[in-house]
């Protein structure tokens, strides 16, 4: 299972901010350098009550999703809220305390990308991804 991972982020503010995508999404682009690639999203007035979301990172490396995650999970300004992929599989998180991995591991729609403090991150197929 392979593909592009698609990393959506939130803002923890109540009303997000351009300071915000400012501080975060630069740094991240410093971090990785060409390894990722950082899209802010616009955030008009209208839409800071309602959504949060402040910009992806695109990732096609699998070692480097992790290395993303392990950087941005500890963050108090942004969150993951979602990683998405542009193939026929998701992206699942679940605390290593939850996963039986030698279960995951004899599954064919079932890949393990990467464990980052105590998070399993697994790559199932659409219909397991629920």
């Amino acid at each position: 299972m392979t593909g592009a991972y698609r990393v959506v982020l939130r803002s923890t503010e109540t009303n997000p901010s351009q300071d915000t995508q400012e501080s975060v999404l630069p740094a991240l682009s410093q971090t990785f350098g060409s390894r990722i690639d950082v899209d802010a999203t616009d955030i008009s007035p209208d839409d800071r009550l309602r959504s949060a979301r402040i910009g992806t990172v695109t990732v096609a490396d699998p070692d480097v999703l992790c290395e993303v995650y392990e950087y941005l999970e500890p963050s108090r300004l942004v969150k993951i809220t979602d990683i998405q992929t542009n193939d026929d599989t998701g992206v699942v998180r679940r605390k290593l305390h939850e996963v039986d991995r030698e279960a995951v591991d004899g599954r064919d729609d079932v890949a393990i990308i990467g464990a980052v403090d105590g998070e399993l991150l697994l790559q199932v197929s659409r219909d397991d991804a629920g």
